[in-house]
């Protein structure tokens, strides 16, 4: 399962958490090039993109740095 975490990118306060029980690792696999593997990485404006095509889900990037990270169920 994986989390979409956003962060303030002023003072680094998390904003919000999504849950994204659509998004497999074949597509993180795809949209990033590598596996988590239980890890996070950045998410570009690109890569925001494709994961709410996938998930059906619309997100607010401005002024936030984004993270995806792999998490246990």
């Amino acid at each position: 399962m994986f989390e979409l975490d956003f962060f303030d990118k002023e003072t680094e306060d998390l904003l919000e958490e999504h849950v994204l029980t659509t998004l497999t690792s074949e597509d993180v696999f795809r949209i990033f090039g590598f596996h988590l593997e239980g890890d996070c990485t950045d998410v570009s404006p690109e890569q925001l993109e494709q994961i709410e095509q996938i998930t059906g889900k619309s997100f607010t990037s401005n002024g936030r740095d984004i993270f995806i990270c792999e998490v246990q169920d």
